[in-house]
């Protein structure tokens, strides 16, 4: 009896040390796979000031963390360990081997100038249409917001079925998603539920942006001449830029089925439309930003023109621009009215 119990804690000490798939655990806490197909490198930051250090984390095909295991190489010289401190500005790029196999090359840059955050400002797209009784509802409780947040929140109205109606906006509700009304998006990226509040919109601003965005526009006559700056503290790829017009105090009834904030009558007339996209200077869905122009202290710049029509009141006017990444996010955006030469607000 006794030698047989001998024989099985035995046993179940052996197996409990050798369970298959895995060797010793690392003194970085590493969980080493005996069989690994290929490495995936990471790297905290891809902008940092010189002398700033940068940590470097391998993974493998099967999400176990190889650091300690890993052997490191800047600009093709090998590290000692998985951190580093370029002493110098400019571009490194960094790879890392595991036994026989290569990772991933990353790059990152680095510079003598402190690494600057934007204002981040926050795209409030609002499809909505004279015809719809409940869009009320989000155009009051965004105007009411806007109060508060003032410049940080950038309000568009796209218009559809009615007189305002914007002549591409088939082309934005299908990249939206947009099936019924109202229906506002908080960064191209988000639906807005207006009935659980404001959070969503202002969490985005109390944030900030690696990108900042400034315009500067001047008019004579009505030829409008356009330029949108944008400044880079990281680098960034497929990125668009998005140039909108839009006008206020257009009067049209609106219809209203409930006291929305505007109170009960239906329809609302001589009902103030602001905020109205009237027309896009690049394509509604932003035209492409060459990725050299967008790396890491770059700033990009881009010219338009635009002849304003007489039927638009062009002192009741004012420009929307924003950048928008490959999933069609607006990573930061900016407001200003004609004639204004604005600054980057660089925190």
């Amino acid at each position: 009896m006794f030698k047989s119990f001998t024989v099985l804690f035995i046993s179940c000490f052996i197996i409990s040390c050798t369970t298959e798939g895995y060797g010793e655990d690392s003194p970085g806490g590493d969980s080493t796979p005996l069989e690994v197909t290929s490495i995936k490198l990471s790297i905290s930051s891809e902008n940092i000031e010189v002398n700033s250090e940068i940590i470097l984390t391998v993974l493998s095909d099967k999400n176990d963390l190889l650091t300690s295991s890993c052997k490191f190489f800047v600009n093709g010289n090998e590290i000692s360990g998985n951190t580093f401190k370029p002493g110098e500005p400019g571009e490194y790029t960094v790879y890392a081997t595991y036994k026989s196999l290569k990772s991933n090359t990353k790059t990152f840059s680095a510079s003598t100038e402190p690494i600057k955050n934007f204002t981040s400002n926050v795209l409030v797209e609002d499809f909505t249409g004279a015809w719809c009784g409940w869009c009320p509802r989000v155009t009051y409780k965004l105007t009411e917001l806007k109060k508060t947040m003032k410049t940080q929140l950038i309000i568009v109205a796209a218009h559809y079925g009615d007189a305002f109606q914007y002549s591409k906006i088939s082309e934005m509700t299908n990249a939206f998603g947009v099936s019924g009304y109202p229906h506002a998006r908080i960064n191209r990226s988000v639906k807005w539920n207006e009935g659980e509040g404001v959070d969503a919109i202002s969490s985005v601003v109390s944030t900030t942006s690696k990108l900042g965005v400034l315009i500067e526009s001047s008019i004579s006559e009505n030829n409008l001449s356009i330029k949108v700056k944008a400044k880079f503290s990281q680098t960034y790829t497929d990125l668009k830029l998005g140039l909108f017009l839009l006008e206020n105090d257009l009067i049209l009834d609106q219809r209203n089925f409930a006291d929305l904030g505007y109170g009960s009558a239906d329809p609302l007339v001589d009902f103030e439309h602001d905020d109205v996209l009237r027309v896009a200077l690049t394509s509604p869905l932003g035209d492409n930003i060459a990725s050299d122009a967008t790396k890491s202290g770059s700033v990009f710049e881009k010219t338009f023109t635009y002849e304003i029509p007489d039927s638009y009141k062009k002192d009741k006017m004012h420009i929307v621009a924003f950048i928008t990444d490959k999933n069609r996010k607006s990573l930061n955006a900016r407001e200003s009215a004609i004639g204004v030469t604005q600054e980057f607000e660089e925190l």
